[in-house]
């Protein structure tokens, strides 16, 4: 067996991680990848905060499912210092008869002959090093003084690993800005749901309203929000803005009999929306929950919950992102929604007019009534649709 061990933070693991490990499993024939996560250094904190024990759910998150990888926890259960070779060592015993390979990238290559025993870490054990732009330094003259030093067996990657960076990614979340084009969707889902690198602000809100929300809904909620923030920067839209309308867009969907009795709490008017449906009174209400429980005072935030399940003629471009993203979301899969998706990729009037189309649809095939702002929300738009539909 030929395993490769490819060590790092992992914070977060990212497509150029995945990138990497593929590549080189590929190209020296490696039966498996072992990304061992890193566990918390002494006297200092990982970047953001992060435990070793997220990171490596994270991990687990992004190579699940990917044959012949394997996310590892070797690191974090030994105690005192986890050095390279103490791993190797372990590994050696766990896999007698396994040729293991180190895979590191190009900048810790050339700092291979600092790593703890090096001398007999490399004696022990090869190397595979995968390039990487932008960093300086000869691969192939290094790898031939460690050869001629130290005996050392060092592999050359063909592969260039992609410039993806992890401080990168943990800004753009902090900044409510998209990650999906550098992170397994597994991973996204993970920090999302489980509220890593986002504000204390806004994770103090979440971790209040998951306690109110049952787990299927909750997870819709942070799909909802994933979809609006990427929404939000292809239509030039405020990205916290739609983050923090995304997150409490559903924070008062209560069965029916506890939203009328809050309905009444917050003097919510629902007459003429119980008439029609019960179902929509969530919207109304949720604006104003998010004003009286979590503090939300921005107005085109709280119009955005209020009119989601309403529409109305003139929407705000945020108030069409909120109700687009809450029927697009990753986790819906009902019949139809790919079609919404691609309408939504064309521009932002023709995915809110493709998903009014559907609604209306649906209602009538039910046979229930709807409420008459779809219906000139959907006018209006038609009537004043710009050429790229947003």
């Amino acid at each position: 067996m030929r395993i490769g061990l490819y060590g790092g933070s992992f914070n977060p693991i990212h497509n150029g991680h995945i990138d990497v490990a593929t590549a080189v499993k590929d190209e020296f024939a490696l039966d498996r990848v072992l990304f061992m996560v890193a566990k918390d250094p002494p006297h200092k904190k990982v970047a953001d905060g992060v435990d070793a024990r997220t990171r490596f759910a994270m991990t687990q998150a992004g190579v699940g499912g990917v044959d012949g990888f394997f996310a590892s926890d070797l690191e974090l259960q030994r105690p005192g210092k986890s050095y390279t070779l103490y791993t190797v060592r372990d590994l050696r015993e766990a896999y007698p008869k396994a040729e293991i390979y180190c895979i590191v990238g190009a900048d810790m290559l050339l700092e291979l002959s600092t790593w703890y025993e090096a001398e007999t870490l490399l004696r022990e054990t090869s190397f595979i090093g995968v390039g990487r732009s932008g960093v300086e330094g000869d691969l192939e003259a290094e790898a031939a003084r460690l050869h001629e030093v130290y005996g050392a067996s060092i592999y050359l990657s063909r592969f260039e690993g992609p410039h993806i960076s992890s401080t990168a990614i943990r800004q753009a979340i902090e900044d409510a800005l998209p990650i999906a084009q550098w992170i397994p969707q597994s991973v996204e889902a993970f920090i999302y749901e489980e509220g890593v690198y986002l504000p204390d602000d806004f994770q103090g809100m979440q971790q209040k309203l998951r306690q109110t929300l049952k787990e299927k809904r909750y997870k819709h909620t942070m799909g909802t929000v994933r979809c609006a923030i990427e929404l939000a920067a292809r239509y030039g839209a405020d990205g916290k803005k739609a983050r923090l309308a995304a997150l409490l867009h559903d924070c008062a969907k209560f069965d029916i009999p506890t939203q009328i009795k809050l309905c009444a709490q917050y003097d919510v008017d629902i007459t003429e929306l119980l008439a029609i449906s019960p179902a929509i009174i969530h919207g109304p209400l949720g604006a104003a929950i998010a004003k009286t429980e979590y503090g939300v005072t921005d107005e085109v935030v709280l119009s955005a919950i209020y009119w989601h399940t309403l529409c109305r003629e003139k929407m705000t471009k945020l108030e069409k992102i909120i109700y687009l993203a809450d029927k697009i979301e990753p986790n819906r899969d009902f019949a139809g929604v790919e079609a919404i998706r691609e309408a939504a990729r064309r521009g932002l009037d023709y995915g809110v007019l493709a998903c009014m189309d559907r609604s209306i649809d649906y209602v009538h095939a039910l046979d229930k009534a709807l409420h008459p702002n779809v219906l000139r929300a959907r006018t209006y738009i038609r009537e004043h649709i710009k050429e790229d539909g947003n």
